[in-house]
Order: structure tokens, then sequence, then C-alpha cells
């Protein structure tokens, strides 16, 4: 038996690692799979008279979770000045109520 790990930038959640492991589990000559969403890897362990890492990175990569794939960055907006109040220097004033931090017990005070 040998084992491969690979890294696999797109299987970030738990329904990723599902859909990757029910992929590598059809292929015949893979003995176990190890996929972690939260380290982003996967490791085969396989026998390689029967399947070879080609074969296994291609079914990832036919699931949608090819090795070494990241996820595609979006394309943000230009920021132009819309005249919204996210481009206006506002000044705000909050005041507290006396009430309230003498309600609020001596923890307040320190």
């Amino acid at each position: 038996m040998k084992q491969i790990t690979l890294k696999v930038p797109k299987m970030y959640g738990d329904h990723h690692t599902l859909t990757v492991r029910s992929a590598l589990a059809e292929l015949r000559g893979v003995a176990g799979i190890s996929a972690s969403s939260a380290r982003k890897i996967v490791t085969v362990e396989y026998d390689d008279n029967a399947i070879n890492p080609t074969k296994i990175e291609e079914t990832l990569k036919a699931a949608g979770f090819g090795p070494g794939e990241e996820l595609p960055s979006p394309k943000l907006p230009d920021a132009t000045d819309d005249e919204s109040p996210w481009f206006r220097l506002l000044t705000r004033f909050t005041w507290t109520n006396m009430i309230d931090l003498e309600m609020s017990g001596e923890f307040r005070k320190h």
C-alpha cells in the first residue's frame, strides 16, 4: 500500500469532504481516505497495482476539487464617490444615560 497527500484549497466545508470521500471511495484500489476541510488536505491510501496517483487526482478534479486549484477571487467594484454615506465623513456623538450606569453595579465604576 502507498499513500498520497494532496492539497485541495477548494475543500473548505464538511459537505465538500463528503463529496471528495464519496468520489474517491468509488475507485478500485483505494483502501483509505482521510479528508480535512480545516487543513484542506486529502490523504489517500491506495494499492499501487490497481490505481495510480494520476487517476486519484483526475477523480478529484472531476468532482470539482482539483488538487492545487485555488478558489477564484471575486473582482471588486471600483471605488467611486457616489455621494453615499460610505464616502462622507460624519461626526457622530453618543451619550450614556447616567441612570444606566447607576443600575449597572459597582463593577462598572472600576
